[in-house]
C-alpha cells in the first residue's frame, strides 16, 4: 500500500476518511469484545434475580440475550467488512466473522440442560473455529504491516512478541473452556473466566494493532 497523498492532493480527504474508517472499525471491535464480559457479569451483579452464569454463552437464556447476540453479530459483521492487509488475512477474518455470527445464532444448551447434542456441537465448533481462524490471521499476517513501521527495532520486536502471545492465548483459552465444559458437563465460574480472557485478548489485539499502525508509513500524516 502506498503512502497517503500530500495535503494538496485532491484525494487527500478521501484517503484520510478511509484511514479513519479503518480505525473506527478496529476501535469498535476492541470496545465490544472487552466490554462484553464486563456487561454480562455486571448485569448479573445489578440484577438480583440473575446469578453469574457458568459461561458467556449461557447468557443467551437470560435477560441479557440481546446484548450477547447483538455484540457477537455486530463484531462478526465488522470482521467480514474489515478488509485484511492481504488476501490471506482477509480470508481468515471473513471466516472468523462468519463463525462468530453462527456462535450467536446457534445457542448453547440451556443452563442445567446440557445434552451435548447437535446444537451444542455446532455452537462449540463455531466458537473454537472462530478463535482458531482469528489466531491464524494474527500468527501469519499481523507482522505484515511491521515492514513499513517507523518504530525502533526493539519496539517492532515487542509487537511481534505481543502478536505471538495473542495467537496462543486465543486458541488455548477457548479450548481450555471447552475441555472444562466437557469435564464438568456444565458451565462454571472457571469457564466464564477463561472465555472472558479469550474474548478480551481478541479486543486488546485490535487496540494494539491500531497503536502499531500509527507508527507505520501506511498511516503517516503528510
Amino acid at each position: 500500500m502506498s503512502r497517503l497523498p500530500a495535503a494538496n492532493d485532491p484525494t487527500d480527504a478521501l484517503a484520510r476518511h478511509i484511514v479513519g474508517t479503518y480505525f473506527a472499525l478496529r476501535a469498535a471491535m476492541s470496545v465490544l469484545a472487552v466490554g462484553l464480559p464486563i456487561i454480562l457479569v455486571g448485569w448479573s451483579i445489578l440484577d438480583g434475580d440473575l446469578p453469574v452464569l457458568g459461561s458467556m454463552s449461557e447468557y443467551y437464556y437470560s435477560p441479557a440475550r440481546d446484548v450477547f447476540v447483538g455484540v457477537l453479530v455486530g463484531t462478526g459483521i465488522t470482521l467480514i467488512c474489515y478488509r485484511g492487509y492481504g488476501p490471506l488475512e482477509n480470508g481468515l477474518l471473513n471466516v472468523a466473522g462468519s463463525l462468530l455470527v453462527a456462535v450467536a445464532l446457534v445457542p448453547t444448551d440451556p443452563p442445567g440442560e446440557s445434552d451435548f447434542g447437535l446444537r451444542m456441537a455446532v455452537h462449540a465448533a463455531a466458537a473454537v473455529g472462530f478463535f482458531i481462524s482469528f489466531a491464524a490471521s494474527v500468527w501469519w499476517c499481523a507482522d505484515d504491516t511491521l515492514d513499513t513501521s517507523r518504530d525502533s527495532a526493539a519496539r517492532i520486536r515487542r509487537y511481534r512478541m505481543v502478536y505471538r502471545a495473542v495467537a496462543v492465548i486465543v486458541v488455548v483459552a477457548p479450548v481450555s473452556a471447552l475441555a472444562l465444559v466437557l469435564v464438568l458437563r456444565q458451565g462454571a465460574l472457571a469457564v466464564l473466566v477463561v472465555e472472558a480472557v479469550a474474548v478480551s485478548t481478541f479486543g486488546i489485539y485490535w487496540a494494539v494493532k491500531s497503536y502499531e499502525l500509527r507508527g507505520t508509513e501506511l498511516a503517516e500524516q503528510p
